[in-house]
């Protein structure tokens, strides 16, 4: 079978294809030329291309890629076994929440609630920066690569209930959190 097809509409009118396997595939390949040529975009004839300002000399950072393992300068573990209503502090500085991995060994579910606070957070008085919800017996982890950014500090605490003001303190020792900062 060749590549390209007649269109019905209009005589000698004809639609770019490229025949695969017996099967006519719309063409859609990158070309250049001046106006009236085509040349396709492939090994032979890549894609010009042409650096318009170049980057400015210096300490710029253009990526940072981390490719092989290291033992220094990775993340910050946070382990506490029975979080709960008494806040605690996990950084008393500005930092960034990359995961975490919380159980809930308890018979009821708990909230986490994690606070945008230098010093331990006052809980059910201090505003909650985020919520999460882990069910009864349950596991939760999540993992964010560009990390979750707190201005003041990295506080936590646990409730039984959802309300902002809550401070009902789970059962003791049910509520085990690690989490990943730095």
């Amino acid at each position: 079978m060749s590549d390209n097809i007649t269109l019905p509409e209009g005589a000698g009118t004809l639609l770019a294809t490229d025949e695969i396997l017996g099967v006519h595939v719309l063409r859609a390949k990158v070309q250049t030329g001046a106006d009236g040529t085509a040349v396709d975009v492939s090994q032979d004839d890549p894609m010009p291309v042409g650096l318009v300002e170049p980057l400015p000399a210096g300490g710029n950072t253009v990526g940072a890629v981390h490719v092989k393992p290291a033992t220094a300068g990775g993340l910050s573990v946070y382990r506490f076994l029975g979080l709960n209503s008494s806040g605690r502090s996990v950084k008393s500085s500005a930092g960034q929440v990359f995961g975490w991995h919380l159980a809930n060994t308890g018979a009821s579910g708990v909230f986490v609630k994690f606070y945008d606070t230098a010093e331990a957070p006052v809980v059910g008085s201090t505003t909650t920066f985020a919520t999460l919800y882990v069910p009864a017996g349950q596991v939760v982890s999540a993992e964010h690569t560009n990390g979750i950014a707190f201005s003041s500090g990295i506080g936590m605490g646990a409730t039984t209930g959802l309300a902002e003001l809550d401070a009902t303190a789970p059962a003791a020792s049910t509520v085990i959190v690690n989490v990943f900062y730095k």
